[in-house]
This record gives C-alpha cells, sequence and structure tokens, in this order.
C-alpha cells in the first residue's frame, strides 16, 4: 500500500468560519442540544464511541476509564475544549472534542476526536462537529500564541477504510500525512530471552522513571510528529489505569549503570472483547541512539513477550508507523509480528500569528 512520504506544511491564515459561527451551525442542527462534557457524561459517551468503532472497525478503541483520565488531568480543560450534543431523547449523538495541548509549546498540538453516532451520519452533523473543532483549536492558539511557539498542528486519526471522515477532513484541509499498522504476533511455543553483551534487561524501576523519561524522548526525536513531553504528560503515562509496571522491562547498559533502552507494556482491555484476543500492547520501545545496532530492542520484545504469556496472554501488539526510518517493521515482521489492521493520520499545520 502507499504511504506518505513525509510531513507536508500547510500554512493557513484564517480558519475559514470563526468558533462563533462554528457553534451556532452545531446549535442549527434540528433536534440535538450542545454543551460542554461533562463528568457524568463519560458513560453515555464511551458507549457512543463502542458505537462508531464497531462501525467503522477502528483499532483505536477508548476506554470509560480513558475518558476518565482525560477528564481528571489537570492539563485538560473539558469546559473549553468539548462539546456533548444530545438528542431530545437525552440520547448522546456526537461529540466535538479539540483537545488543545497547552504544555507543549515547540508545536501546540490539537487533538481532533468527535464522533458521530452511525444512526446519525450523513446529516450534517459531521461537518458541523469538524468545522467547530478546527475553528476551536484556531481560536484557542491565536489568543493564547506567544514569541517563541512553534505551529498550530491540528491532527485526526482514521481507519484506511473510513472514507466518509476521511474525505470530510480533506475538504476541511486536513491533508493525509501518515499510515500506520496494528500489529500482532501469537504467543506459543517457547520464549526465550536474549542475551546482549554489556547489558542488563531489567524490571520496571520506578524511582528512575524520569532517567527512562529522557531515554525515551531522545531515541524518538528523529521519528515524524514526535515533541518531547513534559514531566507532568510521561507521569500520566506511567500511571495511567492501562500501564502495567510488571511487563515494562529496562535497559541497563553494565559499564555505566544507565538506562538505554525500554519497554513499556500495557493491557487495552476494551480491544480484548472486540478482538478475541488478550494482547500485552508493547505502547513504547525506545533505545538510545548511542547503542542501537546491538539487538537490544529484539531482547527488550522478547522479555515482553516472555512476561505476557506468564499473565496469560494470547498475543502481543504493538503499533508502527510505517514510514518510520529505523527500520522498526521490518525488525518486528522479522519477529513475528503480522498487520492486523491501517489506520491513518489527517493533518492541518497552521503558522500562527502572535496576539498583538
Amino acid at each position: 500500500m502507499p504511504t506518505a512520504s513525509g510531513p507536508r506544511t500547510l500554512s493557513v491564515v484564517t480558519p475559514s468560519v470563526d468558533e462563533q459561527e462554528a457553534r451556532a451551525e452545531l446549535d442549527a442542527l434540528p433536534g440535538i442540544t450542545w454543551r460542554p462534557v461533562g463528568r457524568d457524561d463519560l458513560p453515555d459517551i464511551a458507549g457512543l464511541y463502542v458505537a462508531c468503532e464497531v462501525h467503522d472497525q477502528n483499532p483505536e478503541r477508548k476506554s470509560l476509564a480513558g475518558l476518565q483520565e482525560f477528564w481528571d488531568s489537570s492539563r485538560s480543560r473539558p469546559d473549553e475544549d468539548t462539546l456533548v450534543g444530545r438528542d431530545e431523547g437525552g440520547r448522546v449523538v456526537a461529540t466535538a472534542w479539540a483537545a488543545c495541548n497547552r504544555v507543549v509549546t515547540e508545536r501546540r498540538g490539537v487533538h481532533l476526536g468527535g464522533a458521530v453516532h452511525p444512526a446519525r451520519r450523513r446529516q450534517g452533523i459531521g461537518t458541523a462537529v469538524l468545522r467547530w473543532q478546527v475553528a476551536h483549536g484556531v481560536a484557542w492558539d491565536r489568543t493564547s500564541r506567544r514569541h517563541g511557539f512553534g505551529p498550530l498542528v491540528m491532527r485526526l486519526l482514521a481507519p484506511v477504510d473510513q472514507s466518509d471522515v476521511r474525505g470530510l477532513a480533506e475538504r476541511h484541509g486536513l491533508a493525509l500525512e501518515r499510515y500506520f499498522f496494528e500489529m500482532s504476533r501469537p504467543l506459543s511455543g517457547p520464549l526465550t530471552a536474549l542475551q546482549v553483551d554489556g547489558i542488563r534487561i531489567v524490571d520496571w524501576d520506578r524511582g528512575r522513571s524520569r532517567e527512562v523519561h529522557r531515554v525515551v524522548d531522545a531515541a524518538f526525536r528523529d521519528h515524524w510528529g514526535h515533541a518531547d513531553r513534559t514531566d507532568q504528560m510521561w507521569d500520566e503515562t506511567v500511571t495511567a489505569q492501562a500501564f502495567r509496571p510488571e511487563w515494562s522491562v529496562l535497559a541497563i547498559d553494565e559499564g555505566t549503570g544507565a538506562v538505554v533502552g525500554a519497554a513499556l507494556g500495557c493491557a487495552f482491555e476494551q480491544d480484548w472483547a472486540a478482538t478475541g484476543r488478550r494482547e500485552g500492547y508493547t505502547d513504547e520501545l525506545a533505545v538510545a541512539a548511542t547503542h542501537r545496532g546491538r539487538g537490544i530492542a529484539t531482547a527488550l520484545l522478547r522479555e515482553s513477550m516472555r512476561r505476557f504469556a506468564a499473565a496469560g496472554m494470547d498475543a502481543a501488539a504493538l503499533g508502527v508507523d510505517a514510514a518510520n526510518p529505523s527500520g522498526a517493521l521490518q525488525l518486528y515482521e522479522g519477529l513475528g509480528y503480522e498487520q492486523t489492521a491501517r489506520t491513518c493520520v489527517h493533518q492541518l499545520v497552521v503558522q500562527g500569528k502572535e496576539r498583538r
């Protein structure tokens, strides 16, 4: 299948519609009432996402716990960045979700995560939702931009075959930017550990979390779309409900005692019922540039697989950028991982102007 060759920068001076006008379009939709998402809305919203994920065959499945973690984070502004639309019977029919990352400034990120119930599509709701999300992201950037901030980058993730939302994205200036593969391998047969000269593979160590954070971010700086995380963002990653410290392993240089690699394991239990497989998921795999080419990534993955199997998992899974420059796709295929799903990223980059 084709892959995008790399990021393309689309410059936009003004949005196609301002935020007030976009909100008015939402309010004009017949039979739907909109308001910011409250925490008590989250169970109904989780149900909306499940209906959408089943219909769209989306491998990126949300959980109620994940939505609650987002809502509870001190970084989040659900009162500003989200809307929920309910019909006259009180049922959630759509969400408008433009999550603005207010703590990273080298790239001002907005995740466009709205959804429309499959039974209510082709009624103009999705168009109004996306227009509000884009307008909100641009308005937020314009009112809060300071000298030295990087460009505004708005991204929408979708299954490759979800033509309706992908067409909608492109009509609103979000160009296809990247493909990603979900991959899985069964945990059958012997899973032997791999020894690497001068390297010890050890358990996750909470006391070294900051060190691991620096190693992981540094390892990904040459990858598409990466922006270093703040300590708070990292802490949220390694304390999330899905994170499994018992499945996570570190690579230690025996000569220096430094962390030179890590594999962070997660349990995305919302996927298990949908796929019929209990999978241990390697959510982050990183090796320091100074230590690449020695088999450390393979050793980390093998140890992760061993731990997944010991916990009763059926398979090991991970995701990969199809155009990853490090050869990760070939590494995973060589270890028996096979593609199970394909997603893509549509992106709009706005060269923002500082507020006068």
